[in-house]
């Protein structure tokens, strides 16, 4: 798939590995930048005006059913959906009130596991208008081993990670590719007190897009490879790498 002209809808475009994907994706392509905060959603103008944005809490279902029905206004399709917003937090499990932590867990699961599986539910009817559809799923490598601290957003990648795995099987007599991109430790502001390499968001982006347009389906990158191995040949040594 060479991705030129296509109708590129992405979640949390404005910041971090979203910013960096619509650099890339720009101008050979019609991007649409799915965003809630208007200070990013502006900045984001001001560095791509060619970018459409439309200020979207992807958690917000009548938002959510808005946005669509004025892309299938203005646009009529949906070529390639990269479903890439997210959120996480540390806490400590026993330390944590319940409000805070029921907070905490909801917020991630509905953000980065259910908000993503019903977007692209929803958006089914505009990627059948495409003659060549594409779902991408922005997971973690996280989603094979643990970080401790992170419990509540691994665990909500690691649903989404299954959930990817499922829905490629039920799509397989369609059309529509069911694309999942495990990033590594990226530099970026979601990333900014984790002491680990972090690999830069531009370097990452250029070999996600590559990947995605040779047809790879499940997505690897940095030391995510690595993960993927050791969570399945040495998941103890993996997880104390990890939790040192």
């Amino acid at each position: 798939m060479r991705l030129q002209n296509k109708i590129i809808v992405i979640t949390g475009g404005a910041t971090g590995i979203g910013r960096a994907l619509v650099a890339e994706l720009l101008p050979a392509n019609t991007v649409i930048s799915l965003d809630r905060n208007p200070e990013k959603i502006a900045a984001l103008g001001t560095a791509f005006p060619q970018v459409h944005s439309i200020r979207t809490d992807i958690t917000n279902d009548p938002e959510i059913k808005a946005a669509l029905a004025a892309i299938a206004r203005d646009f009529g399709r949906v070529d390639v959906l990269i479903n890439n917003a997210g959120t996480g937090a540390q806490f400590d499990f026993a330390d944590t009130g319940e409000e805070p932590l029921q907070g905490m867990l909801r917020r991630e699961i509905n953000t980065n596991y259910l908000a993503p599986v019903l977007l692209t539910h929803q958006a089914l009817p505009l990627l059948k208008k495409s003659p060549s559809p594409v779902v991408v799923f922005v997971s973690s490598g996280l989603a094979y081993m643990p970080i401790a601290s992170f419990a509540g957003y691994c665990a909500s990648k690691a649903a989404m990670h299954a959930f990817a795995l499922s829905l490629r099987h039920q799509l397989r007599k369609t059309n529509i590719q069911v694309v999942e991109v495990l990033p590594p430790t990226v530099d970026t502001d979601f990333n900014k007190g984790i002491q680990a390499p972090k690999m830069a968001p531009a370097v990452f982006a250029k070999a996600f897009l590559t990947q995605l347009e040779r047809g790879k389906t499940s997505i690897n990158i940095g030391q995510s490879k690595a993960l993927s191995v050791f969570s399945r040949l040495l998941p103890g040594l993996a997880f104390k790498m990890l939790n040192r």
